[in-house]
């Protein structure tokens, strides 16, 4: 389309204006070379562009600038990646370009129209040019607005206007339809526009604003039978969004976050989740933002901007999948059904862990449909089959015999731990990094320490038996006594029941959290 705009000088008189045709698919960095022609400016100075109106509604000035790559602007937005169709929108919308933040050039511009391309002709192009604008750098001083008549001044700018890139109507046009065409096609089976069309549904039911999130919900989605753990958040006024965790994993992170809300190691090492949040612009990903704006979506105002992060044990928040972001969509298409019976009072949900079920929304597939159905799932049902991991000897039978030789004690008592610390490793770039384990060994009564290991997240188990049996080669001594907790208990129980070491299982491992804590510092 074609966007008819009025730009005209603020403070000053007589009134300096233009009428311009320009595409609506322009960006405000080539909108910014219109202007700079048709009012003869010689782009010497700094820019920006502030939007005042838009979709009909008056805006608290948001910014959209260039720092040329200098890094000093701090506006919301980058003008070489907003187009104007995404923010004049409407007849009347409005915005502001500032050009000389010394002489102070404030230029109004109006959307009066949207008009349809013309073939044959030729865009950008000024209809009509009422007076000249001030000489650069002159504060105004020496102005002779009339010195040129309309229709020569109008001639003279469509002149300057020629050296820009010029678009042909019936190419615009051509290019309109094959984008049309092209999101037509891409609605059809988009798993991403269906997931954001849910989370825009969400954000404006705002459920948070009756729902705690301890009022968890399961959705079982039909196509994977996969359990689906939904937690709204937000009540406190903070953070708002919803919380899904996914199958057993999920479950049991839920549980552990439930039953202790302020544990000791940090609860993103261990969850399986996806966390759907609302955020300011500022505070989206580049990944973020382009899922956004492949789907032809902006937002306004605060806590607007959907946000998706997965959650899966030992990895780094990352950008959600395509599998993870059908899953979501099921569960906040549901989650819609849920709140908003919940908030007429027509639904009551189990707290969860106080009583004995779970409310539940069972997809189930007949005759090629999916039909929803409400149901109540014993937590006793979930919570069957949890029994401790049994580990295996996973280490070199060479290096267990070079260690059952050591013929010497070491008379102090040890912590080993095991565990996952803040420090991601990224293999390759785009790569999802992962949380390395650190392996421990520390003096309890010296606070010395005898032994470190990084450790990817592949094959923990053969690592930390390979890593304690290391540490005892290095050592040289057989330790009478080994403190460590129940995790790693389990995962060095194969190597234990061939040592003669005494081990104590202990809640907490003081001596190597000091040591773990101060090199997250660094």
């Amino acid at each position: 389309m074609i966007y008819q705009l009025k730009a005209q000088l603020k403070d000053i008189r007589p009134p300096v204006w233009r009428r311009l045709l320009v595409p609506s698919e322009m960006t405000f960095a080539e909108l910014h070379h219109v202007l700079q022609k048709a009012f003869d400016w010689e782009d010497r100075h700094l820019h920006t562009f502030y939007i005042t109106k838009t979709r009909g509604t008056a805006k608290q000035r948001i910014e959209i600038g260039n720092d040329g790559g200098a890094g000093w602007s701090d506006a919301d937005y980058e003008e070489h990646k907003e187009r104007i169709f995404d923010w004049l929108v409407e007849e009347g919308d409005r915005c502001l370009y500032i050009y000389d933040f010394g002489d102070y050039w404030k230029h109004e511009i109006v959307l009066e129209k949207i008009i349809e391309p013309q073939p044959d002709a030729v865009y950008p192009v000024c209809l009509k040019a009422v007076r000249v604008a001030p000489e650069e750098d002159s504060m105004g001083e020496g102005w002779n607005p009339e010195a040129i008549e309309t229709k020569e001044l109008t001639a003279m700018v469509n002149a300057k206007l020629d050296s820009l890139p010029k678009k042909v109507g019936k190419e615009i046009k051509k290019k309109a339809r094959k984008e049309t065409g092209k999101k037509g096609k891409a609605a059809q089976g988009n798993v991403w526009q269906a997931l954001l069309e849910k989370a825009v549904a969400f954000n404006r039911l705002a459920p948070w604003q009756w729902m705690d999130d301890d009022e968890i919900f399961l959705v079982i989605d039909p196509e994977t039978n996969e359990r689906l753990y939904c937690s709204v958040i937000g009540a406190l006024g903070q953070e708002h969004g919803m919380v899904v965790y996914i199958g057993e994993q999920g479950y049991k992170s839920l549980q552990h976050l439930l039953k202790h809300p302020y544990p000791e190691q940090d609860p993103v090492y261990t969850q399986r989740a996806v966390l759907i949040s609302f955020a300011d612009r500022n505070e989206l990903s580049k990944e973020d933002y382009e899922l956004l704006r492949s789907q032809g979506m902006t937002f306004r105002g605060k806590k607007q901007w959907p946000q998706f992060r997965s959650f899966i044990p030992g990895y780094y928040p990352w950008t959600i999948s395509e599998e993870e972001a059908k899953l979501v969509t099921t569960a906040l298409d549901q989650a819609l059904d849920v709140a908003r019976r919940v908030g007429e009072g027509e639904l009551s949900l189990p707290v969860f862990l106080q009583d004995d079920k779970i409310f539940a929304r069972i997809g189930e597939k007949r005759e090629g449909t999916v039909v929803w159905r409400d149901g109540l799932v014993p937590l006793a049902g979930l919570e069957a089959g949890e029994k401790a991991p049994a580990y295996e000897l996973l280490v070199d039978p060479k290096l267990m015999k070079m260690v059952k030789n050591i013929g010497q004690v070491y008379y102090g008592s040890i912590e080993f731990d095991a565990g996952y610390i803040n420090r991601p490793v990224q293999k390759k770039r785009g790569e999802r990094p992962y949380f390395p384990i650190f392996v421990l060994a520390v003096d309890v009564n010296t606070g010395l320490i005898i032994h470190n290991d990084l450790l990817p997240v592949e094959n923990v188990a053969m690592r930390v038996q390979k890593s304690f049996l290391d540490m005892l080669l290095r050592l040289g001594k057989m330790p009478r006594e080994i403190r460590m907790k129940k995790e790693t208990k389990q995962m060095l129980a194969p190597v234990l029941r061939k040592l003669p070491i005494r081990t104590m299982e202990v809640p907490r491992t003081p001596a190597s959290e000091h040591v773990r804590r101060t090199f997250e510092m660094f």
